[in-house]
């Protein structure tokens, strides 16, 4: 139904994410399982936050018309199906009947119409690959998208969790304001209950939630509500996530550092749960050092010794790989092009790319946080190691929600290091989109995002990707430093946790007995 077998195994991305059952105990429902986020929530709208603690508390509560399976390919969610036409320029929806939303009304075809056109125009994917496109409703139970230009790798976009293409009910986004929506209510497992700002977000079980058919595969099949609650507390302090789980107080300390890594491993009332990251320097492009200076950041590139970043952040080598790809080596969307600029220290060449670039010693603003370990430590590195070729940097250290904020502020910074989940397609990842991280708007990009979208074949669709990871190395829009997991403890008195290749699911979890 959904593109064809030949496009589909095209466009298939290998998991990167784990799935597994914490404990073989009987299951029980009823109760609240609190997990432990390592930084505090900044907002609710699933199309105006990426960061991940947002994104993994809000995939409770809300869904789209697609999602990801295991395998990274998609599948139906709020849609009971869908086609693409063959110039993959319309996509056309079956909705699923009778889902209902936490404030009882039910989905109707307006809500979705209203939903995929709010995130067309504030998501990032949406705004830069489906701008000028319509979203009608030719029956009550079809929704049609229409793209001027063809977009093949649209479902996948559609169905990627970074900013959600959550559909909400018409009614909430009329009411929506230019920081967000002033209402949270969607149409999964969990309905939102309560927000302490500093504190922590409860969400409580849905009791007329309508769950997809089939067995869990990533983010598709069956969702349950086996909890009363989910209890997402804000403990920004690392020892106090592990402490607190190893004593019962949280049944998942999400995000552990990796100095923890053995602690966690070796004690037989914990599983350690891994998500595989990509961990990148952001350049701001919008205004400062960095715009309109592809001669610094290559000289960037080429100061860096990646491993020694690397093994600053993580100590651990099972926690890391040295690896400049765009996608996993197991991804049939890889590129291995240009991979000969990654990881490829040269201080003579670095110092002869610095006097192009006509940098004559200003001070680098260089943002990063203690919330996340690995990146005040890999920054440390990073400020030594830019020393060393005549590159002045000033660390300002900030909470991670700070960061978040200065991150779309262009006069607050010139640098600074975040973490990805693989995207659903590459051209997708949110430091590549003109409002994304970075402001990336170098024209090439696009032409070549164009060009993918417009392939048709295996063949052209690799060139493209090559094409790409060229141009990554060459404008130098952002640094992969390298591919890390991302570590949480979770109790073995926990059942049903699983993740997919953008993070962890909550919603299927139940205390064991």
């Amino acid at each position: 139904m959904a593109i064809g077998a030949s496009v589909a195994v095209l466009f298939s991305l290998t998991a990167c994410g784990s799935s597994s059952a914490s404990s073989s105990s009987k299951g029980v429902d009823g109760g609240t399982i609190h997990i432990a986020l390592n930084a505090t929530v900044t907002s609710l709208d699933p199309m105006i936050t990426g960061a991940y603690v947002a994104r993994d508390t809000m995939r409770s509560m809300y869904e789209s018309l697609v999602t990801l399976k295991q395998d990274g390919s998609v599948g139906p969610l709020l849609a009971k199906s869908y086609k693409v036409s063959s110039d993959f320029k319309t996509f056309t929806f079956t909705l699923r009947s009778g889902v209902k939303f936490h404030n009882g009304e039910t989905m109707k075809a307006s809500d979705v119409v209203a939903s995929m056109q709010r995130w067309i125009k504030l998501s990032q994917i949406g705004s830069t690959f489906f701008t000028g496109s319509t979203v009608t409703s030719p029956d009550a139970d079809t929704v049609v998208i229409t793209s001027p230009k063809p977009v093949s790798t649209g479902l996948y976009l559609m169905a990627d969790t970074g900013r959600i293409a959550a559909i909400m009910p018409k009614s909430v986004i009329d009411k929506a304001t230019s920081t967000g929506v002033t209402e949270y209510v969607g149409t999964g497992p969990f309905e939102f209950s309560s927000w302490d700002k500093d504190n922590k977000i409860v969400l409580k079980k849905f009791a007329d939630y309508s769950s997809p058919t089939g067995a869990t595969n990533g983010y598709t099949g069956k969702r349950a509500a086996h909890a009363d609650k989910l209890e997402f507390d804000f403990v920004t302090d690392g020892t106090t996530r592990l402490s607190g789980t190893l004593s019962g107080q949280y049944q998942i300390g999400y995000s552990l550092a990796d100095s923890q890594y053995a602690q966690a491993k070796a004690n037989s009332s914990l599983k350690v749960e891994k998500d595989e990251m990509l961990e990148t320097l952001i350049f701001n492009k919008q205004e400062g050092l960095f715009k309109d200076n592809t001669k610094l950041r290559q000289a960037i590139l080429a100061a860096l010794n990646m491993s020694k970043i690397a093994k600053a952040g993580h100590q651990n080598s099972d926690l890391y790989t040295n690896d400049g790809g765009l996608m996993p080596k197991n991804s049939p969307l890889r590129s291995d092009s240009s991979l000969d600029k990654y990881n490829d220290p040269d201080a003579a060449a670095a110092k002869k790319l610095i006097k192009e670039s006509g940098y004559n010693g200003q001070t680098i603003t260089f943002l990063t946080t203690k919330d996340y370990p690995y990146m005040y430590d890999e920054s440390m590195e990073i400020q030594n190691e830019l020393n060393a070729v005549g590159i002045k940097t000033n660390i300002q250290v900030l909470d991670w929600a700070s960061v978040l904020q200065k991150m779309f502020q262009p006069g607050s910074w010139d640098m600074l290091i975040s973490s990805y989940s693989y995207s659903a397609n590459p051209i997708s990842y949110s430091f590549f989109q003109a409002s994304g991280a970075g402001w990336n708007t170098d024209p090439e990009f696009k032409e070549i995002a164009d060009s993918i979208n417009a392939a048709t074949t295996e063949t052209a669709q690799k060139a493209g990707y090559d094409k790409l990871q060229d141009w990554f190395y060459t404008y130098v829009p952002n640094i992969i430093v390298s591919k890390y997991q991302q570590i949480s403890a979770v109790s073995t008195k926990l059942n049903g946790y699983s993740s997919g290749m953008q993070g962890p699911v909550y919603y299927n979890l139940q205390l064991s007995e």
